[in-house]
């Protein structure tokens, strides 16, 4: 199993943690990790080559870079404390430069066999919109499923926090460690039902753009589909999320 990491602050506080204590139970994983901004300084420039040309930033070095691992991973994971009731600006800089490997525009078919993992904590009950807005890109990426964990800390200091917290964390950690080993058969309802509108837009929408180009070069406009590629048929029903 490769891990692809991507944490929305450089601080190793109370995030951090929460995602080594998944990690460190999955010791058969290559983990490769990246820091904001360090790992990603630059900011979206609206110069929209990615939307035109291909399906990657041209003007961030580092986006390319994580890119190229999130593509290379099984399991795509990003982690966010909650700064004024949303993720780090960092986070959101960093996400901006995949829009253009949206389903509603270029999306990659590697996407399509790979889970994610999604976590906030906050000093209150107002992590979900951080939540959210990792999971709206992992979706729309077409992550087969993600998972998330949410937790209110009310602390910034990790060795500050109740054992009956860590505890929690703890088994929080362990059953989605054990979800991410069994892996998953395929892309759930709502990434085929993304799939699905996005592709009959691009047929009979937007047939003459550069998107439709590249679903049409892929044969997704036709009988193939992204998933077929990965390996992994479609799983049907059931919603698994792990926010307390």
């Amino acid at each position: 199993m490769k891990i692809c990491a991507v944490y929305g602050t450089e601080r190793k506080g109370c995030t951090w943690h929460i995602a080594q204590e998944i990690l460190s139970r999955l010791p058969e994983a290559e983990v490769t990790e990246f820091f904001l901004p360090r790992d990603c300084p630059e900011c979206c420039i609206s110069c929209f080559r990615c939307f035109n040309e291909e399906n990657h930033c041209y003007y961030s070095a580092g986006a390319r870079t994580i890119l190229a691992a999130m593509l290379d991973a099984d399991v795509i994971l990003l982690t966010s404390p909650v700064y004024a009731l949303h993720l780090t600006g960092q986070m959101k800089t960093f996400l901006d430069h995949y829009a253009c490997t949206w389903m509603v525009h270029k999306p990659n078919g590697e996407m399509f066999g790979k889970q994610g993992v999604v976590i906030a904590s906050a000093s209150g009950p107002v992590y979900r919109a951080a939540l959210r807005e990792m999971k709206d890109s992992l979706d729309f990426w077409g992550v087969a499923h993600t998972y998330k964990l949410g937790f209110t800390l009310m602390e910034i200091s990790w060795d500050r926090l109740s054992p009956k917290l860590k505890q929690k964390i703890s088994r929080q950690a362990e059953r989605t460690a054990a979800k991410l080993r069994r892996g998953v058969p395929g892309p759930g309802l709502k990434t085929r039902c993304l799939f699905y509108a996005m592709r009959l837009a691009q047929k009979y929408i937007w047939r003459d753009s550069p998107d439709a180009g590249w679903w049409r070069s892929h044969g997704w406009l036709d009988r193939e589909r992204p998933w077929k590629s990965t390996g992994a048929a479609p799983r049907r029903g059931g919603k698994r999320e792990d926010t307390p």
